[in-house]
């Protein structure tokens, strides 16, 4: 992962604009006051660690609204890979596209930069998701860089913790 010590937990979450895959812009500061998030920044259809996570995600998603909060699953995969796998794996929350910045002649994800977490590598060892919960008022109250398959977070702790925002 890059720079992820930017970010920090008591900072203000960066906002950032993405599409979904409908197509649709979703930006953070639109739960502002409304919802807690869980921003799952994932590898996309090569990282299986991830694909695991997102079906995990996904058969909690109920209990983790119960809780105030909104899912979203930022990816560097295109929009159709998207929209297949919240069909396949029955997937209600959204999928968001980290589009590519080609400024500087360096292609970056945005959000992820943003968040100080690499998911633009196409291959290599350290493929792992990062997860950041933000209360209602855009800070950061958790984050978690996964960087191994044993030492995942389980969504019994990810509960626990957007317990601790009600």
């Amino acid at each position: 992962m890059d720079n992820v010590n930017r970010i920090r937990v008591g900072f203000f979450a960066p906002d950032f604009n993405l599409k979904d895959s409908d197509s649709k812009s979703i930006r953070l500061s639109d739960f502002l006051g409304r919802k807690n998030l869980l921003l799952f920044f994932d590898q996309g259809k090569r990282c299986k660690f991830c694909l695991d996570w997102v079906t995990e995600l996904a058969q909690a998603y109920d209990r983790i609204r119960s809780k105030n909060a909104e899912i979203l699953s930022i990816s560097p995969d295109e929009i159709w890979t998207s929209q297949k796998l919240k069909k396949e794996k029955k997937i209600e929350f959204p999928i968001l596209k980290d589009d590519k910045d080609a400024k500087g002649g360096s292609r970056r994800a945005k959000a992820s930069e943003l968040y100080g977490v690499d998911i633009s590598k196409s291959e290599g060892p350290d493929l792992y998701p990062a997860i950041f919960i933000i209360d209602k008022r855009g800070i950061i109250r958790f984050k978690k860089i996964c960087t191994h398959p044993a030492k995942k977070l389980t969504v019994d702790k990810l509960l626990c913790e957007l317990e601790k925002l009600s």
